[in-house]
């Protein structure tokens, strides 16, 4: 994208507003389309752990889990 300077802010074209209406909807959407897409795959609820390395190695597992799901499914 080329720069272009202005030698004053009376040169510079208006900004194009977007609506929040429109706004709240696009993005909406786009959640929509992202989570059919890839779903989230993190259970419901709380987990407690005993220490930090359960937490991390559980947190590995289920990022591997992840992965072999993505890699795996059908294209």
């Amino acid at each position: 994208m080329p720069l272009q300077k202005y030698r004053s802010v009376a040169e510079m074209p208006a900004l194009k507003v977007e609506r929040e209406d429109d706004l709240a909807a696009r993005i909406g959407s786009l959640w929509d389309r992202s989570f059919s897409l890839c779903p989230p795959s993190w259970p419901v609820g709380v987990k407690r752990f005993a220490s930090l390395e359960e937490a991390n190695e559980d947190r590995l597992r289920m990022t591997l889990m992840r992965m072999r799901r993505t890699r795996d499914a059908p294209k």
